[in-house]
């Protein structure tokens, strides 16, 4: 399925409403993952990237990537959308950094460019993996890493359409995730936990962690409804892998 032309006019369509909604937040304050903001501090994924050569699958606004930047590290910053790419760089500091329109699923660089490769809900959840992973895979240099975080099928499976919010009750088939239809005829993708075991493994990559952020009692979601408002203290909302092309 090609989902490019959708899901290009869907970011577009929507980032200025997007960055003013969330960038006073993941602007404000560096390296946080996820629907729920957990600093990297506490989850440790991405460790130091003083020195190391950076892409970032699905920049959005350049909230990671000017962060790492400005960390040392030599960062390019990927996204489909012209709109996303735009909001990045009038938001880019005195770090610059290259700003590159693509697709996750058909990277324009060489291969055995980049120490490492990561997003946060970025190109890995808005391309189909067993395109993007191997393209992830094909662009890391040997040792290099990719990290990655993205929606747990466990949150797919228990969205309520009608309600629009996460509950407590599955309401989809756990098997039969696959795509994920959003608004305006954009598209993400879920894998099984087996399948995103197999196509990581298929591309070359090693499996050194698979991370399930945990928000404290009480955090809410920044991005969904959710019913009980700390439903990801008991269930996993998210999951944050940590890979090496060996």
């Amino acid at each position: 399925m090609d989902s490019i032309p959708a899901n290009r006019r869907f970011w577009n369509q929507i980032s200025r409403a997007y960055q003013h909604q969330h960038d006073p937040q993941i602007g404000a304050t560096p390296r946080l993952w996820g629907m729920y903001s957990i600093p990297d501090a506490h989850l440790h994924a991405l460790g130091d990237v003083t020195g190391k050569r950076v892409l970032e699958l699905g920049c959005g606004g350049g909230q990671w990537s000017r962060a790492l930047a400005a960390e040392g590290a030599t960062v390019v910053g990927l996204d489909l959308s012209e709109a996303q790419l735009a909001a990045a760089a009038r938001a880019m500091g005195a770090a610059r950094y290259p700003l590159v329109q693509g697709a996750a699923e058909l990277l324009p660089f060489a291969d055995g460019s980049f120490d490492l490769v990561f997003c946060d809900h970025g190109g890995l959840r808005w391309a189909p993996p067993h395109l993007a992973v191997p393209q992830a895979a094909r662009v890391l240099r040997r040792g290099g890493r990719l990290v990655f975080n993205a929606t747990s099928p466990w949150f797919e499976a228990c969205y309520d359409e009608d309600a629009r919010r996460v509950t407590n009750t599955l309401h989809h088939d756990y098997f039969g995730l696959n795509t994920i239809a959003e608004d305006h005829g954009a598209v993400s993708y879920q894998l099984t936990y087996g399948d995103w075991i197999k196509t990581l493994r298929g591309a070359g990559l090693i499996i050194d962690d698979l991370i399930e952020p945990r928000p404290d009692p009480g955090t809410l979601n920044g991005y969904n409804e959710t019913d009980p408002p700390d439903w990801a203290h008991h269930w996993p909302a998210e999951m944050l892998w940590i890979t090496h092309k060996p």
